[in-house]
C-alpha cells in the first residue's frame, strides 16, 4: 500500500434541491370583471329606459318593418346575454330571463351584486397569501426531508462499514484461537509420543527424530499463531473494541479533524486534566510504509519503561491525504499496530497496550503531506477513586 497522488477527481453532479415555487404577481380579475359588469348593465338599463320613454307615434308601419326598432331590440338582447354570461362566470344567477323587471329593480340588483363582487375581490389577496404560506411550508418540509434522508444514508453507510470490519476482525481472531488450540493439543500429543519412544528400543530412533522435527515445527507454528493472535488483540478495529478508558480520547481526536491549529493545540493541552491523557511522541513513517526503523525500537520501548505501572499506552495511526482513501485507512492501522507491537513486548505487567487508527488527515501539516505519515503514542493514567 502506498500514499500515491490521487487520481483526478471525477465530476460529481450536485444533489438536486427542490426549487422554490415562484410566486407570480397576483392581479384582481374579479374586481375588473365587476366594474365591467356594472358598466355593461348600466348601458343596457339606459338604452332600455330610453326606448321606453320614447313618445308613442302612430303605427305607420308594422314593427317588424321598423329597422331602428329591430336594431335597438337586437342590441338590448345582446347586452342582456352579455350581462347574463358575465354573471354566470362570477357564480351569480342570470338577471334577464322570461320575466321583465323595471329599471329600478335592475339597478338595485346591480348595486347588490356589485357589493358582493367587491367583497369577494377584497378576500382574494388573503386567500392567495394563505395558499402561498401553505406552499412555502410544504417546500420547507420537503427540503428538510431531503436533508434528513441524506444524513440517514450517510449514517447507514458508516454503520455497514463498521459492521463489516467488526465481522472480519472477529472472524480472524476466532480462527486464530481455533488453530492455536489445535496446535497446543498436537504439541502435547507429540510430547507424550516422544517420551514413549525414548523408552523403546534403538530401532525406533529414526521415527523419534521425525517426531521431534515435527514437534519443533509445530512449536514454531504455535509461536507464529500466538504472535498473530496477540497482534489481532492489540488492534481495535471499532470503537466498541477500545479500552473503556480510551474511548473518550479516541472520540475527541476524531472530532478535531478539519479544525484550525489553534483549536487542536488548545484541545491537546486540556486532555491531561480532563482525561489523564498525554501524548508522549509522534513516530514518523516513510511514504507508503508501516516499517519502523531499527534505531526507533529502543525509543518506543522506553515509553513503556517510563510510564506508570497501571498506564494505558494507546497508539493512534494516521496517513496523509495523498493516494487511495481505503489504502490509507489500512496503512494507518498497520502503522499503529507496528508501534503497539513494540510497546506490547516492552510493557510492564500492569500496563495495557492498544492500537487504533483515524485514517488519512492533514491536521499535522496541510502543506506538507509527509508530516501526517505518523503514529501518535498516548499515555492514559486511569483516575483512582479515593
Amino acid at each position: 500500500m502506498s500514499e500515491l497522488p490521487p487520481d483526478p477527481e471525477k465530476e460529481h453532479l450536485p444533489h438536486e434541491t427542490p426549487a422554490e415555487t415562484p410566486k407570480s404577481t397576483t392581479t384582481l380579475p374579479t374586481s375588473v370583471l365587476a366594474m365591467g359588469f356594472i358598466a355593461v348593465t348600466l348601458v343596457g338599463v339606459l338604452i332600455a329606459s330610453a326606448i321606453r320613454s320614447r313618445p308613442a307615434v302612430p303605427d305607420t308601419k308594422d314593427e317588424k318593418d321598423d329597422p331602428a326598432l329591430r336594431d335597438a331590440r337586437a342590441r338590448i338582447q345582446m347586452l342582456q346575454e352579455s350581462v347574463n354570461t358575465e354573471r354566470q362566470k362570477l357564480g351569480l344567477s342570470p338577471m334577464y330571463g322570461q320575466t321583465a323587471k323595471s329599471a329600478d329593480e335592475v339597478a338595485a340588483r346591480i348595486t347588490e351584486d356589485a357589493a358582493t363582487l367587491v367583497a369577494l375581490a377584497k378576500s382574494v389577496p388573503d386567500l392567495i397569501a394563505k395558499k402561498d404560506a401553505e406552499m412555502d411550508k410544504l417546500n420547507q418540509d420537503y427540503t428538510e426531508s431531503l436533508k434528513l434522508q441524506g444524513i440517514l444514508r450517510d449514517q447507514l453507510a458508516k454503520s455497514e462499514e463498521k459492521l463489516g470490519r467488526a465481522l472480519i476482525d472477529g472472524s480472524e481472531a476466532s480462527t486464530l484461537r481455533t488453530q492455536l488450540d489445535a496446535a497446543n493439543k498436537r504439541v502435547i500429543s507429540l510430547g507424550d509420543e516422544v517420551r514413549r519412544l525414548k523408552e523403546g528400543p534403538g530401532e525406533l530412533q529414526a521415527r523419534l527424530n521425525t517426531v521431534i522435527a515435527d514437534r519443533d515445527s509445530l512449536k514454531a507454528r504455535l509461536a507464529e499463531l500466538e504472535s498473530r493472535l496477540s497482534q489481532a488483540s492489540l488492534f481495535a478495529g471499532t470503537e466498541s473494541q477500545l479500552f473503556k478508558e480510551a474511548v473518550e480520547l479516541f472520540r475527541s481526536l476524531r472530532e478535531l479533524e478539519n479544525k484550525p491549529d489553534s483549536e487542536i493545540s488548545a484541545a491537546y493541552s486540556q486532555y491531561g486534566a480532563k482525561m489523564g491523557a498525554n501524548v508522549l511522541d509522534r513516530i514518523e513513517f516513510p511514504t507508503g510504509s508501516s516499517d519502523i526503523p531499527p534505531e526507533i525500537h529502543t525509543k518506543i520501548a522506553g515509553f513503556a519503561a517510563e510510564a506508570p505501572d497501571n498506564a494505558l499506552l494507546i497508539v493512534i495511526g494516521y496517513a496523509s491525504e495523498t493516494g487511495n482513501v481505503d489504502s490509507n485507512r489500512t496503512l494507518s492501522s498497520e502503522r499503529a499496530t507496528a508501534v503497539a507491537k513494540v510497546l506490547d513486548e516492552a510493557k510492564k505487567p500492569g500496563q495495557r497496550v492498544q492500537a487504533a487508527y483515524l485514517g488519512q488527515t492533514d491536521r499535522f501539516g496541510s502543506k506538507f503531506p509527509e508530516r501526517n505519515q505518523i503514529s501518535e503514542v498516548w499515555q492514559i493514567v486511569p483516575k483512582t477513586n479515593n
